[in-house]
């Protein structure tokens, strides 16, 4: 190929390339052009290629709706907008709810054009979700969806959380994942790790590890370019698919200049949280406030929108102090907080914290005795001290493993731990680290927890060689949450 006066000039060759194609419902075309993005020279085109079942129920994911453990909500997609249905157990069935968003509501503004509104827009067709009732805590059942008239999934064997105040709980907990392509393809986002974490975690799900996921924020990275959800829940299906996927929403799922996001940068696309929502549906109180709390095992969990206000007058700010106020820590003796920003980190990026957020919310985590904090958006590991106001108020001891222990029946303050290790490009630690930091890690992976009534095990594990980075233990006595409880 060259430009004669302007024009492309194209010389005949043979080749081949191979692409990793789903099934999107819609057509799709195949354009190869050489000449870069800015000034492209289009050799071929091929003619609108149509999927065979552009109707097929695809992709289905669970998520809990409650504390029971007796009820999931599957959501799944397809090209038809007539209600399916979702057959589970021993006979029993549910018609699906039917859903769908338009370009109409998708943010932009004249000052930030968004992909969302325009180039990057792509038809979601429709989104089903219907609710499986009468199931039984921590049970293995099955289930399969779709119709005679647009076909049926596969019969997919998967297994409920354990109820909210029962002695355990095993759960995988990540953020900042993304996705990345199964051939050569380029895009605009490629999150390099996301492959070998989805693969370490499917291991530890087949080995009988994982009672539930949390995914916490940054979840795509599809940033306006609405076609990626779907390659994203591809991606996603081996894992959940078989048990409850709880997200948070992050900045690259609703920040938007005008939107009405805390942080007015461009990171959704125009997005503005209306794909994420419609995919991942929540047990929240109602559109774009993605706020709520869920019980599983011993562990309750305040889950927090770092992108929605959170200051002292806010809704939210209000919310999340009765509900960690509510705790029975008799029934769940394990407090977990999370959200997407951190309020501590060893990164020196632009943006990586917000003192104000800190400031804020930390008082409330103290006084309601979190034990643990789980936030993403750095990409890497790092685990602190017991740490309140910068300052350590108590360090861990080395147990006979050589595992550092922290013992909560004396209560000093909370434990952060930054996991946004999970896909997107890794950041690079500083030389220098604040000596309330205790562990930085650079490398892909995921934290395996495993939490009884006396113990919260933690453990990072790099996805790529499957070694445990590192582990540390959160202990408390038992007399000492009744006591607690009864004050």
């Amino acid at each position: 190929m060259k430009y004669s006066n302007g024009e492309c000039k194209v010389t005949t060759c043979i080749g081949s390339i191979t692409f990793h194609v789903i099934n999107i419902s819609s057509d799709i075309e195949f354009v190869f052009f050489t000449g870069g993005f800015l000034k492209p020279c289009v050799l071929r085109r091929s003619n609108p290629l149509k999927f065979s079942t552009p109707n097929a129920p695809l992709y289905g994911h669970l998520s809990s709706i409650d504390s029971t453990g007796t009820s999931m909500r599957l959501t799944w997609i397809s090209g038809d907008k007539k209600p399916q249905q979702l057959k589970y157990g021993n006979g029993k069935s549910q018609t699906s709810e039917v859903t769908t968003f338009s370009q109409d509501d998708m943010c932009s503004s004249i000052f930030v054009p968004s992909p969302a509104k325009d180039f990057g827009w792509h038809d979601p067709g429709f989104i089903h979700t219907a609710v499986m009732t009468g199931l039984q805590p921590s049970t293995t059942s099955y289930y399969k969806y779709g119709g005679d008239a647009v076909g049926w999934s596969d019969q997919i064997e998967f297994r409920t959380p354990p109820a909210g105040g029962s002695d355990e709980l095993k759960f995988l907990v990540f953020g900042d994942m993304g996705k990345a392509p199964l051939d050569a393809s380029v895009e605009h986002y490629i999150q390099p790790g996301s492959l070998s974490v989805v693969k370490g975690m499917v291991e530890e799900l087949k080995n009988g590890n994982i009672d539930s996921i949390f995914h916490i924020g940054d979840i795509r990275y599809a940033t306006g370019f609405l076609v990626e959800w779907e390659f994203f829940l591809h991606l996603i299906s081996p894992l959940a698919s078989k048990v409850s996927y709880m997200t948070v929403i992050g900045n690259h799922e609703r920040d938007y200049e005008g939107s009405g996001s805390c942080y007015p940068g461009p990171d959704s696309g125009g997005e503005c949280g209306v794909p994420y929502e419609t995919y991942f549906p929540m047990p929240t109180a109602a559109k774009d406030k993605p706020w709520y709390s869920i019980e599983q095992g011993s562990v309750h969990f305040t889950v927090i929108s770092t992108e929605h206000d959170w200051t002292e007058n806010s809704e939210q700010y209000k919310w999340m102090k009765k509900d960690m106020a509510s705790v029975d820590r008799a029934k769940t003796p394990w407090l977990i907080f999370t959200g997407h920003r951190p309020m501590y980190s060893s990164y020196l990026g632009l943006g990586s914290i917000d003192v104000n957020f800190r400031n804020i919310i930390e008082p409330v985590l103290l006084d309601n005795k979190v034990d643990l904090v789980r936030f993403g958006h750095i990409h890497n590991y790092e685990r602190t001290c017991s740490i309140y106001n910068s300052q350590c108020m108590a360090m861990p001891t080395k147990d006979e493993n050589g595992i550092d222990t922290y013992d909560n029946s004396n209560y000093k303050a909370p434990v952060q731990a930054i996991v946004g290790m999970a896909g997107f490009s890794l950041d690079k630690f500083s030389l220098l680290a604040a000596g309330w930091s205790l562990l930085r890690i650079s490398e892909f992976g995921y934290v395996r927890a495993h939490a009884t009534k006396d113990e919260l095990m933690v453990e990072f594990v790099n996805s790529k060689t499957r070694t445990v980075m590192d582990s540390f233990r959160i202990t408390k006595k038992q007399n000492i949450l009744k006591s607690d409880n009864m004050n």
